[in-house]
Protein backbone atom coordinates (compact mmCIF):
# COMPACT_ATOMS: atom_id res chain seq x y z
CA UNK A 1 0.00 0.00 0.00
CA UNK A 2 1.38 3.46 -0.87
CA UNK A 3 2.68 5.35 2.14
CA UNK A 4 0.87 8.61 2.88
CA UNK A 5 2.20 11.36 5.13
CA UNK A 6 0.21 14.38 6.28
CA UNK A 7 1.35 17.95 6.73
CA UNK A 8 -0.70 20.39 8.80
CA UNK A 9 0.18 23.95 7.81
CA UNK A 10 -0.03 26.25 10.84
CA UNK A 11 2.79 28.76 10.46
CA UNK A 12 0.80 31.97 9.95
CA UNK A 13 0.45 34.81 12.42
CA UNK A 14 -3.35 35.01 12.23
CA UNK A 15 -3.23 38.82 12.30
CA UNK A 16 -6.82 39.21 11.07
CA UNK A 17 -8.01 36.91 13.83
CA UNK A 18 -6.39 39.04 16.50
CA UNK A 19 -4.79 36.28 18.52
CA UNK A 20 -3.07 32.92 18.32
CA UNK A 21 -5.57 31.24 16.04
CA UNK A 22 -3.88 27.83 16.26
CA UNK A 23 -4.73 27.72 19.98
CA UNK A 24 -8.36 28.79 19.59
CA UNK A 25 -10.39 26.41 21.74
CA UNK A 26 -13.13 24.59 19.83
CA UNK A 27 -15.15 22.09 21.84
CA UNK A 28 -12.39 22.16 24.45
CA UNK A 29 -9.58 21.41 22.00
CA UNK A 30 -7.10 23.77 20.31
CA UNK A 31 -7.84 24.30 16.62
CA UNK A 32 -4.41 22.93 15.67
CA UNK A 33 -5.05 19.70 17.59
CA UNK A 34 -8.37 19.20 15.76
CA UNK A 35 -6.49 19.34 12.45
CA UNK A 36 -3.84 16.91 13.72
CA UNK A 37 -6.51 14.44 14.85
CA UNK A 38 -8.13 14.57 11.42
CA UNK A 39 -4.78 14.07 9.69
CA UNK A 40 -4.05 11.05 11.87
CA UNK A 41 -7.20 9.33 10.59
CA UNK A 42 -5.60 9.03 7.15
CA UNK A 43 -1.89 9.04 7.99
CA UNK A 44 -1.50 7.50 11.46
CA UNK A 45 2.03 7.93 12.75
CA UNK A 46 3.02 10.08 9.75
CA UNK A 47 1.65 13.52 10.65
CA UNK A 48 3.87 16.58 10.90
CA UNK A 49 3.06 20.22 11.63
CA UNK A 50 4.65 23.33 10.14
CA UNK A 51 4.99 26.14 12.69
CA UNK A 52 6.32 29.64 12.31
CA UNK A 53 4.67 32.57 14.09
CA UNK A 54 3.72 31.69 17.66
CA UNK A 55 5.75 28.46 17.53
CA UNK A 56 6.94 29.03 21.10
CA UNK A 57 3.34 29.14 22.35
CA UNK A 58 1.90 26.47 20.02
CA UNK A 59 4.53 23.72 20.15
CA UNK A 60 3.98 22.83 23.85
CA UNK A 61 0.25 22.28 23.15
CA UNK A 62 0.87 19.68 20.43
CA UNK A 63 0.65 15.94 21.10
CA UNK A 64 3.85 14.67 22.69
CA UNK A 65 6.37 13.43 20.14
CA UNK A 66 4.62 14.92 17.11
CA UNK A 67 7.27 16.04 14.59
CA UNK A 68 7.37 19.79 13.99
CA UNK A 69 8.94 21.57 11.04
CA UNK A 70 9.89 25.11 11.98
CA UNK A 71 9.69 27.66 9.18
CA UNK A 72 11.90 30.60 10.07
CA UNK A 73 10.72 32.53 6.99
CA UNK A 74 7.00 32.03 7.72
CA UNK A 75 6.28 35.75 7.18
CA UNK A 76 7.07 35.35 3.47
CA UNK A 77 3.79 33.48 3.05
CA UNK A 78 2.06 30.16 2.57
CA UNK A 79 4.27 28.99 -0.29
CA UNK A 80 7.40 29.37 1.81
CA UNK A 81 5.82 27.49 4.73
CA UNK A 82 4.63 24.71 2.43
CA UNK A 83 8.08 24.37 0.87
CA UNK A 84 9.65 24.10 4.35
CA UNK A 85 7.14 21.43 5.32
CA UNK A 86 7.84 19.29 2.26
CA UNK A 87 11.61 19.68 2.73
CA UNK A 88 11.21 18.60 6.36
CA UNK A 89 9.11 15.50 5.73
CA UNK A 90 10.39 12.45 7.55
CA UNK A 91 10.85 9.16 5.75
CA UNK A 92 10.13 8.57 2.09
CA UNK A 93 6.34 8.79 1.74
CA UNK A 94 4.75 8.17 -1.65
CA UNK A 95 2.44 11.13 -1.14
CA UNK A 96 1.54 13.89 1.27
CA UNK A 97 -1.84 15.18 2.39
CA UNK A 98 -1.84 18.95 2.88
CA UNK A 99 -4.23 20.43 5.44
CA UNK A 100 -4.70 23.96 6.72
CA UNK A 101 -5.06 24.16 10.49
CA UNK A 102 -7.96 26.62 10.28
CA UNK A 103 -10.30 24.56 8.07
CA UNK A 104 -12.56 24.04 11.03
CA UNK A 105 -15.38 22.05 9.40
CA UNK A 106 -13.38 19.25 7.76
CA UNK A 107 -14.63 15.72 8.38
CA UNK A 108 -12.62 12.53 8.79
CA UNK A 109 -14.82 10.54 6.40
CA UNK A 110 -14.19 13.02 3.57
CA UNK A 111 -10.43 12.84 4.12
CA UNK A 112 -10.54 9.05 4.28
CA UNK A 113 -12.38 8.94 0.93
CA UNK A 114 -9.81 11.30 -0.60
CA UNK A 115 -6.95 9.11 0.70
CA UNK A 116 -8.58 5.91 -0.58
CA UNK A 117 -8.99 7.42 -4.04
CA UNK A 118 -5.32 8.49 -4.05
CA UNK A 119 -4.11 5.07 -2.91
CA UNK A 120 -5.76 3.55 -5.99
CA UNK A 121 -3.76 5.90 -8.26
CA UNK A 122 -0.80 7.07 -6.13
CA UNK A 123 1.01 8.89 -8.93
CA UNK A 124 -1.81 11.42 -9.26
CA UNK A 125 -3.00 14.46 -7.35
CA UNK A 126 -6.37 14.25 -5.59
CA UNK A 127 -7.95 17.32 -4.06
CA UNK A 128 -11.01 18.93 -2.57
CA UNK A 129 -13.35 20.98 -4.74
CA UNK A 130 -15.23 23.95 -3.29
CA UNK A 131 -16.09 27.51 -4.21
CA UNK A 132 -15.87 26.51 -7.87
CA UNK A 133 -12.22 25.47 -7.82
CA UNK A 134 -9.76 22.82 -6.63
CA UNK A 135 -8.15 23.37 -3.25
CA UNK A 136 -6.79 21.81 -0.08
CA UNK A 137 -7.07 19.34 1.47
CA UNK A 138 -5.07 17.82 -1.35
CA UNK A 139 -2.78 14.86 -1.78
CA UNK A 140 0.37 15.32 -3.84
CA UNK A 141 2.49 12.39 -5.04
CA UNK A 142 6.24 12.23 -4.48
CA UNK A 143 6.96 13.20 -8.11
CA UNK A 144 5.77 16.74 -7.31
CA UNK A 145 7.69 17.24 -4.06
CA UNK A 146 10.47 19.10 -5.91
CA UNK A 147 8.00 21.62 -7.31
CA UNK A 148 6.39 22.06 -3.90
CA UNK A 149 9.80 22.69 -2.31
CA UNK A 150 10.46 25.43 -4.89
CA UNK A 151 7.42 27.48 -3.80
CA UNK A 152 8.09 30.87 -2.24
CA UNK A 153 6.10 33.78 -0.88
CA UNK A 154 2.32 33.89 -0.79
CA UNK A 155 1.90 31.71 -3.85
CA UNK A 156 0.84 28.30 -2.64
CA UNK A 157 0.00 25.10 -4.51
CA UNK A 158 -3.03 26.45 -6.46
CA UNK A 159 -1.22 26.51 -9.83
CA UNK A 160 -0.12 22.89 -9.33
CA UNK A 161 -3.67 21.89 -8.40
CA UNK A 162 -5.08 23.56 -11.51
CA UNK A 163 -2.52 21.77 -13.68
CA UNK A 164 -2.55 18.35 -12.01
CA UNK A 165 -5.96 17.80 -10.41
CA UNK A 166 -8.53 17.40 -13.17
CA UNK A 167 -12.27 17.11 -12.48
CA UNK A 168 -12.08 13.31 -12.27
CA UNK A 169 -9.72 13.57 -9.28
CA UNK A 170 -11.55 16.36 -7.47
CA UNK A 171 -13.85 15.58 -4.57
CA UNK A 172 -16.74 17.83 -3.62
CA UNK A 173 -15.91 19.09 -0.13
CA UNK A 174 -17.94 22.26 0.55
CA UNK A 175 -16.98 22.16 4.22
CA UNK A 176 -13.36 22.88 3.21
CA UNK A 177 -14.43 26.41 2.25
CA UNK A 178 -15.02 27.20 5.92
CA UNK A 179 -11.86 28.55 7.46
CA UNK A 180 -11.36 30.83 10.42
CA UNK A 181 -9.58 34.02 9.42
CA UNK A 182 -11.42 36.45 11.70
CA UNK A 183 -13.44 36.36 14.91
CA UNK A 184 -16.54 36.98 12.76
CA UNK A 185 -15.78 33.78 10.79
CA UNK A 186 -15.77 31.86 14.06
CA UNK A 187 -19.06 33.41 15.17
CA UNK A 188 -20.71 32.53 11.83
CA UNK A 189 -19.48 28.94 11.99
CA UNK A 190 -20.63 28.49 15.58
CA UNK A 191 -24.07 29.86 14.70
CA UNK A 192 -24.38 27.41 11.78
CA UNK A 193 -23.65 24.25 13.83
Amino acid sequence: MPELAALVLAAGAGRRFGGIKQLLSVDGEPLICRAITLAQTVAPGAVQVVLGAHRVQVAPRLPRGLPVVECADWAEGLGTSLAAGIAGLRGQPDGVLLLLADQIALRADALQTLAARWRAVPGSVFCAFYDGQPGVPAIFPRRLFGELMALRGERGAKPLLRRECGPERQQAMPEAAIDIDTAADLTRWQASR
